[in-house]
């Protein structure tokens, strides 16, 4: 194990760090919730996404992926057939395109700390572990971010309900009585599904009937609580956001998405580098870049840049996350209005 001497923050004790990540929570209740991040939104699009977008994750290259697709949206019906069969014509297929590539960018407020600082602090302090911690608030802030960008998209992609009764229907939303908002709702969805022609949608619940689902649970063994039990489990598994979703919406709200419709995509530039890069900055110091993982989202990794420099007679060590992300929307069909995600409001 390298030795934790200010001003030695080399590669290896970098991943040193990075290794005390998984006990930077310190089982204290208080400390755990702010380093928590609430992305279980996210973390649905994970669980269910099918389109992959490989060449958009090359971290040597910011490549964009283009889908070009032939369309026949022409009106015309079925006809009896024609009497003249030497010559025949049609309806020229129409061309669409649609271009993706990874257009978010986040990045975290960064910290530092001062090597004067930790003399200061005695020997019950440790300076690594001090660090890690810091660095698991900079993760919670980047899931999070990633979350509420999430969110923000699904509220935008939000389509045209083919479903017309018994509800309030608009061109982005669907407003369902608060009363109605019970068991017996999952029957209206399951048909809204069949409708919309995508019976394969999947459900997320934003702050609504948290407490159906505890009483349920609880109730199962009568012969009410089997009947509710199925009727919540006919749309399978029921994805639950109780924080983000109305937190970044300012209401509660639901969505049904089609699995095949949305598409989650991250991307970090210094995965190449292994345990780490170091370049020289202008000045004097210099940077170490590395990449980390997220602790609540599988799969994303961040950017890490890591400065070492010389201020005020002091050494400062400084720390910043960044990512390059994408998050897509199927090409729509010949009817727009579907764009293969729905939204419900509690009225």
């Amino acid at each position: 194990m390298s030795a934790p001497a200010a001003g030695n923050f080399d590669c290896a004790r970098l991943q040193e760090i990075k290794a005390k990540l998984n006990s930077a929570f310190v089982n204290n209740g208080v400390v755990d919730a702010d380093m928590t991040a609430d992305v279980a939104s996210l973390r649905m699009a994970q669980d269910i996404q099918t389109a992959t977008f490989t060449p958009l994750q090359d971290p040597n290259k910011d490549n964009f992926v283009k889908l070009v697709w032939l369309d026949n949206c022409s009106e015309d019906a079925a006809e009896e057939c024609s009497t003249d069969e030497c010559a025949i014509d049609g309806v020229e297929g129409g061309t669409q395109c649609a271009d993706y590539e990874l257009d978010i960018c986040l990045e975290s407020p960064g910290f530092k700390v001062t090597e004067k600082k930790f003399r200061g602090m005695g020997n019950t302090i440790d300076m690594d572990m001090e660090v890690a911690r810091m660095l698991a608030r900079e993760l919670q802030k980047m899931d999070q971010g990633l979350a509420n960008t999430w969110v923000s998209k699904l509220d935008s992609w939000g389509g045209e309900n083919l479903n017309t009764s018994p509800y309030t229907v608009s061109s982005t939303s669907t407003a369902i009585p608060a009363a109605a908002w019970n068991p017996d709702v999952f029957g209206y969805l399951s048909v809204t599904r069949m409708r919309n022609k995508m019976p394969n949608m999947k459900l997320l619940l934003g702050g609504l009937m948290e407490q159906y689902f505890w009483k349920i649970a609880n109730e199962i063994s009568t012969g009410e609580g089997q009947n509710n039990a199925r009727k919540v489990g006919s749309l399978g598994t029921v994805y639950s956001d109780m924080f983000t979703i109305e937190s970044e919406l300012g209401s509660k709200a639901a969505f049904l998405i089609n699995p095949d419709s949305i598409a989650f995509v991250t991307k970090a530039y210094y995965s190449p580098y292994g345990s780490g890069r170091v370049v020289p900055i202008s000045g004097g110091g210099h940077q170490t870049l590395y990449t980390i993982r997220s602790l609540a989202l599988p799969g994303v990794v961040y950017d890490v840049i890591y400065q070492e420099v010389c201020e005020g007679n002091d050494i400062v060590h400084t720390w910043k996350l960044k990512v390059k992300a994408g998050m897509f929307l199927n090409p729509t069909g010949c009817n727009t209005d579907r764009t293969g995600v729905l939204k419900f409001l509690c009225a």
